[in-house]
């Protein structure tokens, strides 16, 4: 009986957390102040200063997690009112996605190679710049660490959307396709709630960017290891 009760008290105290860090971002903008940090670590905060285990947490936030994979379907519906421009500009976004995947995960194997990590490690951070539940599968596949492989999606999702704006501006890239590409590539989910502070037409280049990385990952990453 009490399951359910503690279930759906966490899950409301998740998402009236995440809701008051996100007025709190609307009111003072800053990259820091990012709900979906914010509101991380300060739940985390609050499961170490009250002695909650991560599995005590999960007895709600497993139905939050739960949602992840109909929340990602649902980015289809502003990709397909965007329809007519995602075509339009198809092949820009096919380029920079592929460019940037294959950037993405060779720049992490030579840093594997020069810091001496074992085939597994390589298995488990190769997949850190695609969406968490097609990086898990890759790396389970490859005979990785999953749960090792959900820690450097987190982190680089996290670092994505922390500093690439400020990356971008110093680059002088100031197209909103070109940012919205990068960040839906490089930050997975984190990188579109960050293009979607731009408007419905960034929102969708970032969704496309984020599916197409897991495609092109899921095709080349085998490859490449094997190769290499």
């Amino acid at each position: 009986m009490m399951y359910p009760i503690i279930a759906i008290a966490i899950v409301a105290a998740t998402v009236v957390i995440y809701f008051l860090f996100r007025k709190l971002y609307l009111r003072y903008p800053y990259p820091i102040l990012l709900p979906v940090v914010t509101s991380t670590v300060f739940i985390l905060l609050i499961l170490l200063l009250f002695n909650i285990s991560y599995e005590d947490y999960l007895i709600g936030g497993e139905w939050l997690s739960r949602l992840m994979g109909p929340a990602i379907v649902a980015l289809a519906f502003p990709l397909y009112k965007q329809r007519v421009l995602v075509l339009r500009y198809s092949v820009m976004i096919g380029g920079a996605v592929s460019i940037g995947v294959f950037l993405g995960f060779s720049t992490v194997y030579g840093l594997a190679l020069l810091f001496r990590f074992n085939e597994t490690l390589v298995a488990t951070v190769l997949p850190k710049s695609i969406t968490a539940p097609v990086a898990v599968e890759i790396s389970a596949a490859l005979h990785g660490l999953p749960p090792l492989t959900a820690t450097f999606v987190l982190v680089a999702g996290f670092s994505g959307i922390l500093i690439g704006p400020w990356v971008m501006q110093k680059a002088g890239i100031r197209s909103l396709y070109g940012k919205s590409i990068a960040l839906g590539g490089a930050s997975h989910a984190m990188g579109i709630s960050k293009a979607a502070e731009y408007g419905n037409i960034p929102l969708s280049m970032s969704s496309i960017a984020m599916t197409l990385s897991a495609i092109v990952a899921s095709l080349l990453i085998p490859i490449f290891i094997w190769i290499f």
